[in-house]
């Protein structure tokens, strides 16, 4: 039998091509995408190191990418043979349904294995980039696409197998592994884009102002809080952008994705924590709904880092439009935040009973009715 690592691509190709079993399927497809990510880290890297002199981080880096290549090539030639395992088994399924599951079970280890490289190959691209080492930055982004691709098949590999897959434990644990490992997979290029990016790409420095004060880990705990000294601080910085947000005068910030979330925070956070109990604090959610859907179609969203395309979902989930959470349960599904997902579940919940938020009814001026005054009696009934 022939190995995958031994032959050239020409053939590797030719002989996927033909459908001549045992022989390359998805799996080893996506084994060998992870080994060309891995000879991208090692190539830039090397690069680098002529350059620059010693580095351990380098050093370190092309032996990773090296490891990782070697064990990406060898899983391309384990799946072939499991999937050669799987198509014999397959032909007495009804007879032995048991060998089969069994068979099943080893086509989907090596899928699992390649998202845990993926994943360790995105952990080591990002530190090299953050470390500003490398000089063959292209190179670096291209492996990371790459490996984010050959993680999102691998997951895909897992997912179908697990249907034809009866052991209900082997699912769960094997469904759980895959849907985190994949989930940092995509949050680590996202971040590597970031990395790359963001500071080339001209965002106006009134929107930087905006996201910098935002995300500045001191100013967290005050997200969703009420906190004077916090919403003072907004008042005194960003009062004047808020009114032209209002106003409809910021387009020049939407040339950026990084602009466009700055804007989408500004009418949707900062309008609540300029207007406490003033039904100015909804009257933007509007505008920012429609920014966040125009956001979300945006090439550069997915490489925003998670708390950025939280934030930037928000809207959504502030909508009082059933329809809208109808749109928004998927794409916090899709976030991976389990929290924020709790969240916006809790909020779509209140929608269908009632229609709209009642703990906005006083501010609004909206006479409650009798189950909402029940409701607003609650723990956790406003937020």
């Amino acid at each position: 039998m022939y190995k995958i690592s031994e032959l050239t691509v020409a053939d590797y190709l030719v002989k996927m091509s033909v459908c001549d079993f045992p022989g390359p399927a998805a799996g080893s497809a996506a084994a060998t995408a992870a080994a060309m990510a891995a000879a991208l880290l090692e190539m830039s890297c090397d690069g680098s190191l002529r350059k620059s002199g010693d580095n351990l981080l380098l050093v370190e880096s092309i032996a990773i990418g090296a490891e990782l290549r070697q064990a990406c090539l060898m899983l391309a030639d384990v799946d072939m043979m499991a999937y050669g395992q799987v198509i014999a088994a397959a032909k007495n399924k009804a007879g032995d349904r048991e060998a089969y599951e069994t068979a099943m079970k080893g086509a989907t280890e090596p899928f699992i294995q390649i998202l845990r490289h993926c994943h360790r190959l995105l952990d080591q691209i990002e530190k090299v980039i953050k470390g500003s080492f490398s000089r063959v930055l292209g190179d670096l982004v291209g492996g990371a696409y790459l490996a984010e691709a050959a993680a999102a098949a691998s997951k895909s590999g897992i997912d179908v197998n697990l249907r034809l897959i009866h052991d209900e434990a082997f699912q769960n644990r094997y469904q759980a592994e895959a849907n985190a490992l994949y989930r940092a997979c995509a949050s680590l290029k996202a971040e590597i884009l970031n990395q790359v990016f963001s500071s080339s790409r001209g965002i106006h420095s009134d929107a930087k102002a905006v996201l910098d004060f935002w995300f500045e880990p001191q100013n967290q705990p005050f997200w969703f809080q009420k906190n004077q000294a916090f919403d003072l601080a907004i008042k005194t910085n960003f009062y004047d952008h808020w009114v032209a947000g209002c106003n409809g005068l910021l387009s020049d910030w939407r040339d950026t994705i990084e602009g466009r979330l700055a804007e989408i925070i500004l009418l949707d956070q900062f309008s609540r924590n300029l207007n406490r109990d003033n039904p100015k604090a909804f009257a933007q959610d509007g505008m920012a709904l429609v920014l966040s859907q125009e956001a979300i179609h945006h090439p550069d969203f997915n490489r925003l880092p998670q708390a950025w395309q939280r934030f930037m979902l928000m809207p959504f989930m502030h909508s009082e439009a059933a329809d809208i959470h109808q749109v928004a349960l998927p794409l916090f599904e899709a976030l991976g935040d389990p929290a924020t997902l709790e969240y916006e579940i809790k909020h779509q919940q209140i929608i269908d009973q009632f229609g709209h938020f009642p703990h906005r009814n006083e501010i609004l001026k909206r006479e409650s009715t009798p189950a909402e005054i029940e409701f607003l009696k609650q723990p956790g009934s406003s937020f």
